[in-house]
């Protein structure tokens, strides 16, 4: 006999309304090269690795209501646009980081390989899409 199960519409909104909906989400532009830091190491080691200067500010952003989409068949949370943009000398990273505020371990990391380098006046734009799906 076959079972199948399906995580109602309303689970997946109630799981996205408490893990995310009104939560201020952080996003970090890292310098890592060989510190050996992974998804599972602390937000807090992952400050230490952050950019600083020639016009790097850490995106921050509260998010609103989503919505379930059935295309896809998840709920969906507002599209996140972090945009970063350089002065100076600029600065180069390698990993953006993804997290709640307040949360001990990071949503996510996402790896840039090779490295980016925004040179002063460039603007560089992460299109950051939530969404709780089962």
């Amino acid at each position: 006999m076959a079972l199948t199960t399906s995580v109602s519409v309303k689970e997946l909104e109630r799981i996205a309304s408490l893990a995310y909906e009104g939560e201020t989400i952080k996003v970090m532009l890292c310098s890592v090269g060989t510190t050996g830091l992974t998804s599972a190491s602390t937000v807090a080691s992952w400050i230490a690795t952050e950019q600083v200067g020639d016009g790097y500010t850490r995106f921050s952003v509260v998010l609103g209501t989503g919505s379930y989409d059935t295309i896809d068949g998840r709920y969906n949370l507002p599209v996140i646009d972090a945009a970063f943009s350089a002065t100076g000398a600029g600065y180069s990273y390698d990993k953006i980081v993804i997290y709640v505020e307040g949360s001990t371990y990071p949503h996510s990391v996402i790896t840039e390989d090779p490295n980016i380098v925004l040179l002063a006046g460039q603007t560089q734009t992460y299109r950051i899409t939530l969404a709780s799906d089962d």
